[in-house]
């Protein structure tokens, strides 16, 4: 276990590691006030994955205790934009400099793949497309729900195009295409790619995904992708979990109380905004049937309240 700060990435190079061999795969995890999701998360990668991989986990935590992470970085607290992209800088760094890898998998904290058997699919695919740098989804949204809530004349006419052009290849009413999504993405260790990571300058207008499509389009061109097509479009379906990728990245411990079933029993009902409906962290991990689950793993599974659970991260 190595505990790190966090540097300063424009007074300093990435200086790669000498490792006698190069491992294939490190995972770097990043961490804002998640710590129980990063924990379960390192247990999935550290405890069930059959293919041991390091963890590099860049946290912003003051009071994070380390866990089963090979490598923390300790970075200060920034605004949420500023945050993200600073957590990814300093984990991918720390990865290249303690390790030195062909490839990096970036997951937040909150995002588990339980399958290793995905993520060796992608690295295969990377492999066998030399011209590609990254394998990632985008952070696409779906306007037919919306469409289908307004139930006005022109709204019918806009589900009805889709219909039409769906089947034949078209996005049609799928906005925010040109984005990669930061919060799960497989990329190769290229030095190019961690300069454009470095000199990327989040925009006050535009989402960290956005900017982050438009720098590395720029830089390295559309084919230099391979899209993660089981999630497209993200939102709404996606967003929460996705099942061909057994990715769970919901934002709560369990499933939220719906106010309104609340407030028919006579209790005191909080908006809480966010989904209804879907399952929680908690109910995600039960599903799974986890043989042999980890500490983390057990308290959430056991506990009856769940207010423990990332206590300072919003429920939403």
């Amino acid at each position: 276990m190595h505990i790190r700060d966090e540097v300063d990435v424009a007074a300093m190079p990435v200086k790669p590691a000498m490792l006698a061999i190069q491992p294939r795969v490190v995972v770097c995890l990043t961490n804002h006030e998640r710590p129980d999701c990063a924990h379960i998360n390192m247990e999935i990668i550290k405890l069930h994955y059959p293919q041991p991989w390091p963890v590099v986990h860049a946290c912003s935590g003051a009071d994070y205790t380390p866990y089963l992470e090979d490598v923390l970085v300790r970075c200060q607290p920034r605004t949420i934009i500023h945050g993200a992209l600073n957590l990814l800088r300093q984990s991918c760094r720390a990865a290249i400099e303690e390790y030195n890898p062909r490839y990096l998998i970036h997951l937040e904290a909150d995002t588990w793949v339980f399958d290793q058997r995905v993520l060796q699919r992608y690295l295969d695919l990377l492999d066998s497309h030399p011209e590609a740098l990254i394998a990632a989804s985008s952070w696409s949204t779906d306007q037919r729900p919306k469409w289908r809530e307004k139930r006005d004349p022109v709204a019918k006419l806009k589900l009805g195009a889709a219909a039409l052009l769906r089947p034949f290849g078209s996005h049609y009413g799928i906005k925010r295409r040109k984005t990669l999504s930061t919060q799960f993405f497989i990329v190769r260790n290229d030095p190019r790619f961690f300069a454009m990571l470095d000199a990327l300058v989040p925009s006050q207008t535009h989402t960290l995904e956005h900017d982050f499509y438009h720098a590395f389009v720029a830089a390295f061109g559309r084919k230099a992708i391979i899209g993660m097509a089981e999630r497209e479009p993200v939102h709404p379906d996606y967003r929460h979990w996705c099942e061909p990728l057994s990715l769970y990245c919901q934002h709560w411990p369990e499933q939220l109380a719906y106010p309104g079933d609340i407030a028919a029993a006579g209790g005191n009902a909080v908006e809480v905004a966010g989904q209804y409906f879907i399952p929680g962290k908690k109910e995600i991990l039960a599903a799974r049937g986890v043989q042999s689950p980890g500490p983390a793993m057990r308290r959430l599974l056991e506990s009856e309240c769940t207010l423990y659970y990332n206590p300072r991260a919003k429920r939403y």
